[in-house]
């Protein structure tokens, strides 16, 4: 999609930017700056499209939940028959580990508290979710034939061999964990950051939002963060039973799911970035 086509569904919508700047990076939708005033998103796949919808209907319940700032639709349309919205964009920039101050990670350690307490009922009922204790579970469960079928024949006989195991092993973990909002794509390019204060003020992009297991919202700063800092961030959080199990395997997980997209995206670079780190990943069990 270019910044033609967006203008035409912005118009369609109420917004009539001046500039539309595409921002880079993202696998699940294109994303655009809208006059660095609204971020624009649209969904890629019919997949992410159904993710859009649900954020949607999760994201102005969430806003009145919680103290810190999340995206707020203010534009919504249709465009090649996907949901698309706009919002106010969030002033600040992505969190990097430079900004792992003492009392920004105390503050972004507040913020996943709050994420992760807001009522699951609720939450649930917006994301469409009847059964909240089955569906991680579930979630996993209806993953395995696409990794089966797509990411296994990329992989050697010997990987493919231990992503299944792997795989097993976690199903086979027994989910004794909490289950709670989780915004389940926690890259630290989604923590935003106040760049006059230095702190986590906000998060974004919740298409993956989903009730589950809170340890996937800390693996990014676990690969991050050093050993002192990250347990600071974790103390005091009731995350369950088997924990560095459950994040080693949301670590190597994140490759397959590159591997995935690469293919199904003919994304050779995604490909490419995701058959290199799997292997390494599988490794680090620490």
């Amino acid at each position: 999609m270019d910044a033609a086509a967006a203008a035409r569904a912005l118009s369609q919508s109420g917004l009539e930017p001046t500039t539309i700047e595409p921002i880079l990076g993202g696998w699940a939708s294109w994303t655009f700056a809208l006059d660095e005033r609204w971020i624009a998103r649209f969904p890629r796949t019919d997949t992410v499209a159904q993710a859009a919808g649900r954020e949607l209907r999760l994201l102005p319940w969430l806003a009145d939940q919680v103290s810190f700032e999340v995206p707020g639709p203010s534009h919504v349309g249709t465009w090649n028959d996907k949901p698309f919205f706009a919002y106010p964009m969030i002033p600040g920039r992505g969190f990097t580990s430079q900004d792992a101050t003492p009392g920004a990670l105390e503050r972004l350690k507040a913020i996943l508290a709050e994420l992760h307490t807001v009522s699951v009922d609720t939450a649930a009922g917006h994301l469409g979710i009847a059964s909240p204790e089955s569906a991680w579970r579930e979630s996993y469960e209806e993953l395995w034939p696409m990794i089966e079928t797509v990411a296994l024949p990329a992989l050697s006989t010997e990987l493919a061999t231990e992503v299944e195991r792997g795989f097993d092993a976690f199903l086979g973990l027994g989910f004794d964990h909490p289950h709670v909002l989780v915004h389940n794509d926690l890259g630290l390019e989604h923590v935003i950051v106040d760049e006059s204060a230095g702190q986590p003020v906000g998060l974004i992009d919740f298409e993956d939002a989903w009730i589950g297991d809170p340890a996937i919202d800390f693996v990014p700063l676990k690969a991050t963060l050093s050993r002192s800092d990250f347990a600071e961030m974790i103390n005091g959080r009731d995350l369950g039973p088997h924990l560095a199990e459950r994040m080693h395997f949301y670590r190597w997980m994140g490759s397959v799911h590159a591997i995935i997209h690469g293919i199904t995206e003919h994304d050779e670079a995604i490909l490419a970035e995701g058959l290199s780190e799997l292997p390494r990943r599988l490794a680090q069990s620490e």
